[in-house]
This record gives C-alpha cells, structure tokens and sequence, in this order.
C-alpha cells in the first residue's frame, strides 16, 4: 500500500492506494502550528474509520509550505510509518523541465504534469484549480516546458469581502443562472464564469504558441465547479497530485 501526501497552502490530501487504485481519501486543512502528535491523532481517527493499516505503508510527500513538512513527518512517524519518501528530496519527478529557474517550479505542479502526460501518453495542459490557479504545459516528449499563475477562487473571495465595504463573504457553490439576480449570485457566476473564461482563453493561446494538440485535464478542489463551465477541459481529475505521486512510489525515480 502507498500513502500519497500533498501539502498544499490550504489542505494536506491524504491518499491510499492499493494496486495503483485510489481507494481513501481525506483532506486536513494546512496549520503549521498544530503539533505532530495533534496531527497524528486526527490521521489516526481517520485510518481506523476507514481500516486504514498506515504501520506498513510506504509514504511518498511533496509539499508546498515548507512549515508543514516537517510536522506531517513527524507525526506519521508517531503512527508507525518509517518509508517516507520527499518529492525533489528523495525522489525526481521525471521530467525534463524547461523552466528557466527550475527550482521555482512548485513541486505539485511537477507531479500533476507527470501525472497527466503518464496516464494521456501525448502532450498535456493540467489546469489546476486549488489556492492558486496554475496552467501547467508539459511536451509529447515529456518536457515541462512552463506555466501561468493567477489567483485561486477562494483567494479572489476572500478580496472581494476584505477590500470591499459592501460585497459580503459568500459560499462558493454553483450559481443557478450566469445572470445573477443578486449579490451573493452576482459574486458567484462572476467567480465561477470568469474562472472558467480565463481557463478557455489561457487555454486557446497556450495550445497556438506550445502544444497545439494538447490534452487538456482539470484539476484541484474546485475542478469540479469549473469543468461544467470551460469546454476546453477534456478531462476531470480532481486527485491527479496523490495519483502522481502514486506513480512516483513505483516508479521510484530517486535523486
């Protein structure tokens, strides 16, 4: 069995795989100031609901917030867990990236773009909805060739509410119609369509500069929401982050 950790800047997703099949999953909001054994005790809880065995699992992690590394360690060793593998410590994502500081390149958008160009065998665009959203590019030849940064839905929430005097905090849900018909739906069909027309048009100039025939696959927490609505996406893969990481256990593509 193979445990897949991705810390990301607001959750840490925790997923078991068996035979290469996701079979658990369970996301723990990101706070470095939790102890390791606070963080044990909630994995702990989650592994016996769900009849998780973590003692033998080998763990394979990539992380973002560099804080809430050494705390998810730790506490996976308090639960018996001793295989623990770091992505771009431990193991290389086996790419060749052509980012002109290479070091830059987060290194959950390595995997996602391994992930997606292992499973489609053809060049890639992974779209990334999460904290951040982030439109990746990886060649036929498997080149991680670059990306685009822009702010992630919660993100552009959290502005409206703090920075403006009227416009409240709203639940990011589906709006019934693109018109909306008020505040609240007006905030979300801007939100959820905008995020979705930014897709479609990052999309269409990526694909004409750099990989005309790209497969296109959605991703992060809030994929689901945007697939609807941009008809670039190809392909829905909510969880392709544990799934490369997954692939890298096997692969074990160690520095």
């Amino acid at each position: 069995m193979t445990l897949a950790v991705d810390i990301g800047n607001t959750t840490c997703n925790f997923g078991m795989f068996e035979q290469g099949r996701l079979r658990r999953r369970v996301a723990i909001p990101t706070n470095p100031r939790r102890t390791p054994r606070q963080l044990a005790a909630q994995v702990r809880r989650w592994a016996r609901a769900r009849r998780v065995r973590l003692d033998g699992a080998r763990v394979v992690l990539c992380s973002v917030v560099p804080r809430m590394s050494p705390v998810i360690i730790r506490a996976l060793h308090l639960l018996g867990v001793r295989q623990i593998m770091v992505v771009g410590k431990d193991v290389r994502v086996p790419l060749i990236n052509r980012y002109r500081l290479p070091k830059q390149v987060g290194q959950d958008r390595l995997v996602g773009a391994y992930a997606a160009w292992k499973r489609y065998r053809t060049a890639c665009i992974v779209a990334d909805f999460g904290t951040a959203i982030t439109l990746d590019v990886v060649s036929k030849a498997g080149e991680y060739l670059g990306g685009v940064i822009a702010p992630g839905l919660g993100i552009s929430l959290e502005a409206l509410a703090t920075r403006t005097a009227l416009l409240p905090n709203v639940e990011l849900k589906e709006p019934p119609e693109l018109l909306g018909r008020d505040t609240a739906n007006s905030i979300r069909s801007g939100l959820i369509y905008g995020c979705a027309a930014l897709c479609d048009g990052l999309v269409r100039q990526l694909k004409a500069k750099y990989a005309p025939r790209a497969t296109v696959v959605a991703t992060g927490g809030a994929s689901p929401l945007i697939a609807k609505h941009a008809t670039t996406i190809q392909h829905l893969r909510p969880h392709l982050i544990l799934e490369g990481l997954s692939l890298l256990s096997r692969n074990k593509s160690m520095i």
